[in-house]
Parts: C-alpha cells; structure tokens; sequence
C-alpha cells in the first residue's frame, strides 16, 4: 500500500509538469490528451499491473517449491527466499494507473456535467469507490467458494502455496479487460460538452446567413 500511495504521489506531479507539457505540443489541448484518454490510459495500467501480480504470484510459487527457506517465524510459518521486493512493480503501475483514472474521471465529472450537478458527480466517484471495495469482498468470496471443491482445488485458502493465486489475478485482470473494451466502445461515440457547444454556435450562424440570404 505505501508503494502504491508513492506511485501516485509521484507520479502526479511529474505528468503535471513534464507530461502534459510535452503532449500538449502535438496534441494542442491545454491538458495535453483528453479525460477519456487519461481514464482510459489508468485502466490500461491497472489491467498491467493485474498481468505483472500474476507474474509475480508464479515466481514467488516457483521459488517456494524449489528454494530452501530462510527459517520459520512463529505463528507464520516458513520464511521465503524471496524479497519483497517484487511486488513493488504491481503497486506502482497500480498507483500510476489509479492516478491517471481517478483524476481524470474526475475532471471529466466536473468539466462535462452540468455546473448545478458538479457536487453530485464528485459524489458519485466516491459512491464508485465504496460500491466497488463492497463488490471486491463479494467476488472474493465467490472465487474462494466456487473453487474450493474444484479438481483444480482452491485458489484462495489460507496457504497461499496451496493455493492458485496467480489464476485470480487473472481472471481479474480478464474481467478489467472486459470493462476496458466496453469503456473504449463508449467513448468512442461520446462528445465532449465544448465540441457539442462550437456546433450548435455554427450551426445559429449557418442559419443565420441563410436567412440573410434569402
């Protein structure tokens, strides 16, 4: 968790002040790329950083059946070989990807909906958040019971080397995969709320001139 909050915090100022600078040059849009695109680039990260946990999960499974421990700690059994160290990878790219998602989503609420329905839309991000930290519980409860009588056995029991934890990763990283082209397809069709308003104000002038004209 603190690798992941260190991501974010880093990584917020430098796309602030090195990124967004830099695309600002070849895209032209003050913010460098647009809302969606920022969201859309988050999500991709997390779907990465779900791929890189499972990596990981592999490794760590590997060394613990085929590398000697480094003893037994009381109460929580056999020291693996292998650091820490690795999972740093995972957080940061989920940090990264949350930042670039969460603010993105945000500013998209408040620069998209209605000025008397700002407060709602910051409302409702944080009603995302609470939703889906309830839904993590209830699909990791399902996994942990849908699979507990499997051939392939549990992904999820208390022994992790018993376990095929790298598979839930997996099947997470399957389900944001599925989102992220659903996502893509909707934005695709969207229009942001200044180009709807630039083509209406053509088209009042358009008619304008006509009437002119006739």
């Amino acid at each position: 968790m603190v690798f992941l909050m260190l991501g974010m915090t880093i990584f917020i100022p430098i796309y602030d002040r090195v990124l967004v600078p830099f695309l600002r040059k070849y895209t032209g849009r003050d913010g460098g790329i647009t809302q969606l695109q920022r969201v859309g680039a988050g999500l991709f990260l997390c779907i990465t950083s779900m791929l890189v946990s499972a990596a990981v999960e592999q490794h760590r499974r590997t060394v613990a059946f085929t590398r000697p421990t480094l003893g037994v700690a009381p109460r929580k059994g056999a020291i693996s070989s292998m650091s820490g160290m690795w999972l740093i990878p995972q957080l940061v790219l989920m940090g990264i990807g949350d930042a670039l998602a969460g603010v993105g989503q945000m500013e998209f609420y408040y620069k998209q909906f209605p000025e008397n329905m700002r407060s709602f839309a910051g409302s409702l991000y944080y009603c995302g958040i609470g939703l889906a930290s309830y839904l993590s519980s209830f699909l990791l409860s399902a996994v942990h019971n849908i699979t507990e009588g499997s051939s392939a056995g549990n992904w999820l029991p208390e022994d992790l080397n018993k376990g095929r934890l790298e598979y839930f990763y997996y099947f997470v990283a399957g389900m944001m995969t599925l989102n992220f082209a659903y996502f893509l397809l909707v934005s695709h069709w969207y229009r942001y709320k200044d180009v709807v308003a630039k083509d209406n104000d053509m088209d009042k002038s358009s008619n304008e001139v006509d009437k002119v004209s006739v």
